[in-house]
C-alpha cells in the first residue's frame, strides 16, 4: 500500500511542477509581449524552469553492513520485479557508494562504475562524473531480468592488492589494523569508487533519486560521499539491526559521519530498526514480541538522542517476501507499510514547500514588481486623465501656466534623472570593488599557495594548522563582501526613495542580494572542515592523500560557494536599478505625453476629449495586463501541500541539484 501511495504522491508532485513550468514559460513571452523583459529576468525564468525540470528527490541509505540496507531498498523499490534487483545476500553487499535514479538525458539504462584507480587523481567525484571515458559502462537489457540482476551485482565486486597498493589508494581497513594483523601482504578492498544505476523504475522517472552507500570505512575514506552527497540527500535513513540494537560502529557512524554538529537536521533523518522478524519467536506471545520490540526502540532513541516517532522497526526481507507473494498479513507484519507512509505523506510534500519558497518565489517576486510597475502606470493614466478633464472650461491662459509648469517639472525631473546617473555610476565603482575581492583568480592563488604549504608540512599538527589558515583568509574575504554589499544597498535604496518622495513613484522594493546565505554556507562547511581535521581518517591516513581530499571535497565546494556569489552579485549590481530605470522611463514618455497634449490643447480644443478616450483605452489595456497577471500569480502561489501532515515535517536540506 506505501508504494503505492508513493507512486501516487510522485505524479502528484509532478504534476504540480508541470503547472509550475507551464506558467513560468507563460510569463516569459508575456514580459516581452509588454516590453518589459530584460536579460537578467531571462536568466532567472531559465534557472526557475531548470530547476523544476531536473529536480530529484534524493533519499540516501546509510549503514554498517549487515544491517538489511540494501534489502530495504529491494522492499521498497524493487519488489514489483519478484526478485532481489539489487544484491542482497549474508554478509558484506554494498562495495562502493550507488546512486539509482533514471538519466533522463539520454533516456538510457545502465550501470556505470567507477574504477578505484580514479582515487590517485587529483579530480573529485563530481568532475569525474561529467567524464563518461572514465567509467566502465554497462547498457541494461531490460526485458532480460537475469541480464540486469548480474550488471548490477557488480556493485559488490572486489580485488585483491597489496597493502603497499591499499596504501597508495588511500585505503585502510581499521578492523585489521586495530587487531594487530600486520603480516598480511595483500588485502580485499571494493573494484569500484562509485556507481552509477540508471533505471527506468516509476518512481525514478518521475525525479526519485537513491543513495545506497556502504559501511563506515567508506564514510571515513571518500570525505565527498560524507560532506557533498549526504547533506544534500532530502532523507537520510539510517539502518540498525534491531537484534544487535546500535553496536559501537553504528553510533560511531551515527556520531561522526549523519548527525554529528548537525542539530538543526535532526527532523531530516529517520532511524529504521530493521530485522525485527529475529525478535519473532512462535513460542511467545505476540504482545511479549512487541514489547521486546518496543524496548529496542526506546534503548535506540535513547542512546541516539532522537524522538520515537523518528524510529520505524520493520523487516525488509520479511516485507519483500510479502509483496512478491502477496501475503497481505505479512506485510502488515512487517511494518513496511508504515514507513512507506511516512515517505510519501511527510517527505515529498516537505520537498515540494522548498520549492514553493524557492524557486516559485523567486518567479512570484518578479510578476509581484512588475504588478507594482504596470500599477504604478496605471494610477499615473488616471491622473493624467483627471487633470484633462478639468481643462474643459478653462481660458487659454489657464493652459499656458499648467503648460510652463510641466515644463518646470520636466526639467527638475531630468535633472533628478542625471542625478540618478551619478548613482549608478558610484554603484558601478561599488561593483568593482566588490569584484575585486571575488576575484576567482586572486582566490585560486591563495588555494594553489595553502596547498604547497600543506604539502610541505611534515607534521600532522602543521597540516592541520594550514588548513584552518585557509578558511580564517575565506571567512576574512567573506567578511569584506559583506560590508561592501552593505554600502550597495544604501546606495540603491537611496536611489529608489528620491524617486518615490520627490516624483511619486510606486514604492517598489528593489531586489537585494543577501550574502548572508554564503556566509552561513561558508561558515556550516568551515563546521564540516573541522569535523574532517579532526576526524581518525585524517589521523592515519597519508599524508598527501588527506590534502588531495580536502581540496577535492572541502575547498573545491569553498571555491563553489565564493563562485556562486559572485555570479549572483554581479547580476544583483547589474539589474538593481532595472525596475527603477523602467518607472524613469515610463515616467519621462507620461511627463513628454502630458507636454504635447497640452500643446496641442493650446491651440486646438478638439483634442482634448480625443486625448480623454485615447486614456480610457490605455487605462482598459493596463487592466487587462494585470488581470492576466494576477491570474498567472494565483497558480504559482496557490498550489496546496500534496497532504494533510499527521506527523512534523523532516527538515529538509535546500540545495543544488546534482546532475549525472
Amino acid at each position: 500500500m506505501g508504494t503505492i501511495q508513493l507512486k501516487q504522491q510522485l505524479r502528484v508532485y509532478d504534476k504540480w511542477k508541470t503547472d509550475l513550468i507551464s506558467t513560468i514559460k507563460e510569463y516569459q513571452p508575456w514580459l516581452t509581449a509588454q516590453g518589459m523583459a530584460t536579460p537578467e529576468g531571462d536568466r532567472r525564468i531559465a534557472n526557475c524552469i531548470d530547476t523544476l525540470e531536473n529536480d530529484r528527490l534524493t533519499i540516501a541509505f546509510v549503514a554498517e553492513f549487515s544491517r538489511g540496507k540494501t534489502e530495504l531498498i529491494n522492499a521498497i523499490f524493487f519488489a514489483d520485479y519478484g526478485r532481489r534487483m539489487l544484491p542482497s545476500t549474508p554478509g558484506r553487499t554494498t562495495m562502493c557508494p550507488t546512486e539509482i535514479f533514471y538519466d533522463r538525458n539520454i533516456e538510457a539504462a545502465y550501470v556505470r562504475l567507477l574504477p578505484i584507480e580514479t582515487r590517485l587523481q587529483d579530480t573529485s567525484l563530481a568532475e569525474q562524473k561529467k567524464d563518461a571515458t572514465k567509467w566502465v559502462h554497462t547498457p541494461l537489457c531490460l526485458h532480460d531480468t537475469k541480464q540486469i540482476q548480474d550488471a548490477m551485482s557488480q556493485v559488490v565486486e572486489t580485488k585483491r592488492v597489496t597493502v603497499e597498493e591499499a596504501g597508495r589508494l588511500g585505503i585502510y581497513d581499521d578492523e585489521l589494523e586495530l587487531g594487530g594483523a600486520t603480516s598480511l601482504t595483500h588485502v580485499e578492498i571494493p573494484k569500484w569508487r562509485h556507481a552509477l544505476i540508471s533505471f527506468p523504475h516509476p518512481l525514478l522517472r518521475q525525479g526519485l533519486s537513491i543513495l545506497d552507500t556502504p559501511g563506515l570505512n567508506a564514510l571515513g575514506h571518500e570525505p565527498e560521499l560524507t560532506l557533498s552527497m549526504l547533506p544534500e540527500a532530502q532523507a537520510v535513513l539510517f539502518v540498525l539491526a534491531a537484534d544487535t540494537g546500535v553496536t559501537r560502529t553504528d553510533l560511531q557512524m551515527w556520531q561522526h559521519h549523519i548527525k554529528g554538529f548537525q542539530a538543526s537536521r535532526q527532523r531530516g533523518l529517520m532511524v529504521v530498526l530493521n530485522k525485527i522478524d529475529t525478535l519473532w519467536d512462535d513460542l511467545e506471545e505476540k504482545s511479549s514480541i512487541q514489547r521486546a520490540i518496543k524496548r529496542q526502540l526506546t534503548s535506540t532513541a535513547k542512546i541516539l538522542g532522537i524522538s520515537e516517532q523518528a524510529i520505524f522497526p520493520v523487516s525488509a526481507q520479511k516485507g519483500l517476501l510479502a509483496k512478491v507473494r502477496d501475503n497481505e498479513s505479512l506485510l502488515a507484519e512487517s511494518a513496511l507499510p508504515l514507513l512507506e507512509a511516512y515517505l510519501s505523506g511527510n517527505i515529498l510534500s516537505a520537498k515540494q514547500e522548498i520549492l514553493q519558497e524557492t524557486t516559485a518565489a523567486d518567479i512570484c517576486h518578479m510578476m509581484e514588481d512588475t504588478r507594482s510597475l504596470i500599477s504604478a502606470g496605471l494610477v499615473q493614466l488616471k491622473n493624467e486623465q483627471d487633470e484633462l478633464k478639468t481643462l474643459s472650461g478653462e481660458s487659454a491662459d489657464i493652459i499656458v501656466q499648467l503648460l510652463r509648469k510641466a515644463q518646470a517639472e520636466k526639467i527638475q525631473y531630468l535633472n533628478d534623472v542625471n542625478r540618478f546617473k551619478s548613482n549608478k555610476s558610484k554603484l558601478s565603482s561599488q561593483a568593482q570593488a566588490l569584484r575585486r575581492i571575488l576575484d576567482m583568480k586572486e582566490l585560486d592563488q591563495r588555494i594553489t599557495k595553502a596547498h604547497a604549504n600543506m604539502l610541505s608540512n611534515w607534521t600532522t599538527i602543521g597540516l592541520r594548522s594550514e588548513m584552518q589558515n585557509l578558511f580564517a583568509d575565506l571567512s576574512g574575504r567573506m567578511q569584506l563582501v559583506v560590508k561592501h554589499c552593505e554600502q550597495s544597498r544604501k546606495l540603491i535604496r537611496t536611489a529608489y526613495s528620491h524617486f518615490q518622495h520627490d516624483h511619486g513613484f510606486a514604492a517598489i522594493q528593489p531586489k537585494m542580494f543577501s550574502i548572508m546565505e554564503y556566509r552561513m554556507e561558508l561558515k556550516k562547511l568551515f563546521l564540516e572542515a573541522e569535523q574532517f581535521r579532526n576526524s581518525p581518517s585524517t589521523l592515519i591516513s597519508v599524508k598527501r592523500f588527506v590534502v588531495k581530499r580536502f581540496f577535492s571535497t572541502i575547498i573545491e565546494r569553498a571555491r563553489g560557494i565564493f563562485v556562486r556569489a559572485s555570479e549572483d552579485a554581479d547580476s544583483w549590481l547589474d539589474t538593481a536599478f532595472h525596475p527603477l530605470m523602467y518607472q524613469i522611463r515610463d515616467h519621462q514618455d507620461l511627463l513628454e505625453q502630458k507636454l504635447k497634449d497640452l500643446r496641442k490643447i493650446s491651440t486646438s480644443r478638439g483634442t482634448l476629449e480625443k486625448r480623454i478616450l485615447q486614456l480610457d483605452e490605455e487605462q482598459k489595456a493596463r487592466n487587462q495586463q494585470l488581470t492576466a497577471l494576477h491570474n498567472m500569480h494565483n497558480i504559482l502561489v496557490n498550489s496546496r501541500p500534496i497532504t494533510e501532515k499527521k506527523h512534523p515535517h523532516p527538515r529538509l536540506v535546500r540545495s543544488n541539484t546534482a546532475r549525472h
